[in-house]
């Protein structure tokens, strides 16, 4: 495969992982909003425990007991599902991470490939170029020599 074919798919591959970059940056973002929400909801749950046994330790209605029981069972089925959201949403980072790393990976070697025949090519011009100079010298001390 040609430099230039090479180079055009090392761009593909820059441009691929700059995608998968965004596409980590944004899920990670996520993944800590639904880690800050959690983080809420489980705060005031705990709050509306609190509340619920210092109003207990007064003493409370049947009715009001059952509301509270009933509500803090939304909050605890809520927190569940936050988290298995949350759950899910830190797996799709570390695919998203995974999978910016594979292009990173790939485009690396590229990279150094790319290197590697740019180096090899400077070799072959300049030894193309000490041959001529060796050449030309050669041509210059016979020249003299037959001059002479």
């Amino acid at each position: 495969m040609s430099n230039t074919a090479l180079e055009r798919v090392y761009q593909q591959l820059e441009e691929q992982e700059k995608h998968a970059s965004r596409a980590y940056a944004l899920i990670k973002q996520d993944a800590e909003r639904y880690h800050t929400q959690m983080q809420q909801l489980s705060d005031y749950r705990k709050q509306y425990l609190q509340k619920f046994t210092e109003r207990g330790a007064e003493g409370i209605s049947g009715d009001s007991y059952a509301h509270y029981h009933n509500f803090m069972k939304k909050l605890e089925l809520a927190e569940f599902e936050q988290k298995q959201a949350l759950d899910n949403i830190q797996q799709t980072v570390k695919n998203k991470h995974t999978d910016w790393m594979e292009v990173r990976k790939k485009r690396d070697a590229l990279g150094l490939l790319l290197d590697k025949r740019k180096v090899a090519a400077q070799l072959v011009e300049q030894r193309r170029e000490q041959k001529d100079l060796d050449e030309f010298s050669n041509f210059q001390y016979f020249k003299r020599k037959n001059n002479r």
